[in-house]
């Protein structure tokens, strides 16, 4: 594959020239050129011109009353556009971070890139600490314990685990994961956080949480029916920000609403093209003040506010 790339990309040399080159079928060639392009040997990037961005980014902070905005540049796949934001999001966090802070974490494949791209040891003595509970049906890369264990690695910081489900079967099963000691304490911790970097989920019906069994179909229809659009930390909202309560709320094991508005600096990173109402009522709700994205999606979210 890294053959078949160089020739074509680094040399320019046609499809049919890199298959006489290298003894391969004209489809080999092509077939090739698409896996590098999924597997991240080739990675495309648009360089949209700095003045778009900014312009882009200002509107942002003035729409939505952000302190930052920061915008990355287009990609050609899912993953190398995650890891464009990611990438974004980690330097912001190596720029923010200090001696004491307490990082909250949510839970995403997002949230779980950042630690990829932090680069070499950036020693800070800060805490990372789960925000919401876990789940054991999705990779243990996007669980919070695992990041919050991969970003104290990175910065030679202390992690604190939340040993708890993300949802609970029933409210009186959450009440008693949120009564026991371990688990309050360390929801406590992270209320006391000054740095929280979320994911946002949308609410459709292949959505991560209905993926991981936390919902069936039928509940997120009937959360959609009473206008939910996404969710951050199993808060759902509407198009507008305002919370949408169906129910669900009282299974979640995790910091809520208000929490979140009292952290200073709430970082929410989100790559997926297709979540322009999520982030929409993601940046209504008051909950977020820095927003992690690409150029396209951004233009979307202002769109859709009834900006251009």
């Amino acid at each position: 594959m890294t053959r078949v790339a160089s020739q074509y990309y680094l040399e320019g040399m046609t499809q049919e020239a890199v298959a006489r080159s290298l003894r391969l079928s004209r489809p080999k060639v092509g077939r090739l050129l698409d896996r590098a392009r999924m597997t991240g040997i080739v990675e495309i990037t648009v360089n949209v011109h700095p003045a778009i961005g900014l312009q882009v980014e200002a509107a942002f902070v003035s729409e939505f009353g952000l302190e930052h905005a920061l915008l990355v540049n287009d990609q050609t796949d899912e993953t190398a556009q995650r890891a464009s934001v990611a990438r974004a999001a980690a330097v912001f966090l190596k720029r923010q971070l200090n001696d004491g802070d307490v990082v909250a974490l949510g839970m995403g494949r997002n949230v779980g890139a950042v630690p990829d791209f932090i680069g070499a040891p950036q020693p800070r003595a800060a805490a990372f600490v789960s925000a919401i509970g876990g789940s054991p049906l999705v990779d243990s890369g996007v669980n919070p314990n695992e990041i919050c264990r991969r970003l104290a690695e990175a910065f030679r910081g202390t992690a604190e685990m939340l040993y708890a489900p993300a949802y609970a079967e029933t409210p009186d099963v959450r009440d008693a994961f949120i009564h026991h000691d371990a688990v309050r304490d360390g929801l406590e911790r992270a209320r006391t956080a000054n740095i929280a970097l979320i994911g946002i989920g949308s609410a459709r019906d292949d959505s991560a949480v209905v993926k991981m069994g936390c919902f069936s179909v039928a509940e997120m229809r009937r959360l959609r029916d009473r206008g939910a659009v996404g969710d951050i930390l199993g808060s759902f909202f509407d198009a507008d920000g305002h919370a949408v309560v169906d129910g669900i709320g009282d299974r979640v094991v995790a910091i809520g609403r208000a929490d979140l508005e009292a952290i200073n600096c709430v970082v929410a990173i989100c790559s997926e093209r297709d979540k322009g109402d999520a982030i929409l009522g993601a940046l209504r709700s008051g909950m977020v003040n820095v927003l992690v994205t690409n150029l396209s999606t951004a233009r979307t979210v202002l769109e859709l506010s009834g900006r251009s």
